[in-house]
């Protein structure tokens, strides 16, 4: 039985171009990056490459890039940039947000976007670090990003002090990732969202704004491959973006036809175009999940992320139902055939 993958928000497939370019560097052209022989002279110019390719697309200098682990390292390296000082978020941020600090946490609408009165309020002159998700990744949202920036810039300036804007935009690739324009110092990126290697994650530091060294032996080949994957998420965003747009419309608008009471949580019209949270009443959402997985379609109850949680604090937060909420996820591979064919076996 062929498998209906609808989870690309919890894990891309690694793109078959990203795979020749890691091969190349795990196989044939390996070298320590530190070290002063051929090989490594060449793993170096190889890291120098990569940074300026993923520079290049997020408009951004080679050296603000730093290649971690992925996008928790990357979350946690931008948190320890604060120092002790007093740090605003979300209520509905990653959990390696959450769960790594204490902040004030913000609240967000019925659709998932965060208070701005409520921020600018709790914004202090103690306030050192602000970190707001570029899209949710249960529900697709997409946060005002470049408004919430300058909010984070006038308080800097009312407090004459310096205020770090951090954004995570691991499930921001169907969006323009223009540092500049978004306004923020730090960004994070994870490799295993955008069709790259699992195990590999930037982040965006703009100059000026922290000293940070990460020690260890670069990863070359999942470096290689973040920005090969990179750079045919930027070539093919607007047509993909596009797609699965129509996509996601259509499917949400059949889900409808079979049962009038489902509700999406969070806006369509305000999202990214492919994640779809939506409350079906009268289910048990593991059991549902369960009952698609043995028909061959899989998806999910919520962010892979908080497996050891009995609810989700981001539905929570935005007053739906997490118990009967199911989350699909569309993608590269994605059809509206395999779409047509999950309608028809839905029961609800």
């Amino acid at each position: 039985m062929r498998k209906i993958y609808l989870d690309y928000a919890s894990l891309t497939p690694i793109d078959k171009r990203v795979k020749k370019i890691m091969k190349k560097y795990e196989k044939k052209e390996y070298g320590n990056p530190s070290a002063l022989y051929a090989s490594g002279v060449a793993a170096k110019k190889v890291l120098q490459e990569s940074r300026e390719k993923v520079a290049k697309i997020i408009n951004a200098h080679p050296d603000e890039i730093i290649f971690t682990s992925g996008g928790t390292e990357s979350n946690e390296i931008a948190l320890r940039t604060t120092g002790t000082g007093h740090i605003v978020i979300s209520e509905i941020e990653h959990s390696s947000i959450i769960k790594n600090t204490k902040a004030t946490q913000i609240r967000v609408d019925k659709s998932g976007i965060v208070d701005l009165e409520e921020l600018k309020k709790a914004i202090t002159p103690e306030t050192a670090f602000v970190s707001v998700m570029m899209v949710n990744n249960e529900t697709g949202t997409i946060e005002p990003i470049r408004e919430i920036a300058k909010i984070v810039r006038d308080a800097g300036k009312s407090f004459n002090s310096n205020i770090l804007f951090h954004t995570d935009a691991s499930q921001a690739m169907y969006l323009p990732l223009h540092v500049e324009k978004l306004g923020v110092d730090l960004m994070t990126l994870d490799g295993n969202k955008i069709y790259g290697p699992r195990g590999v994650g930037m982040l965006y530091v703009k100059r000026g704004t922290a000293e940070i060294h990460r020690s260890g032996t670069e990863n070359l080949p999942g470096i290689a491959g973040i920005a090969c994957a990179l750079e045919i998420a930027e070539k093919t965003r607007e047509k993909e973006y596009a797609r699965i747009s129509e996509l996601k419309n259509f499917f949400a608008e059949e889900l409808k036809k079979k049962n009038v009471e489902i509700k999406v949580n969070g806006s369509i019209k305000n999202s990214s175009p492919h994640i779809l949270s939506v409350s079906i009443p009268n289910i048990d959402n593991e059991f549902f999940v369960l009952q698609l997985d043995a028909k061959g379609i899989e998806c999910s109850t919520k962010s892979a992320c908080l497996k050891d949680e009995d609810e989700s604090y981001v539905l929570k937060a935005m007053g739906a139902d997490s118990r009967i909420s199911v989350r699909f996820s569309f993608g590269r591979h994605t059809t509206k055939r395999e779409l047509k064919k999950v309608i028809k076996t839905l029961t609800m």
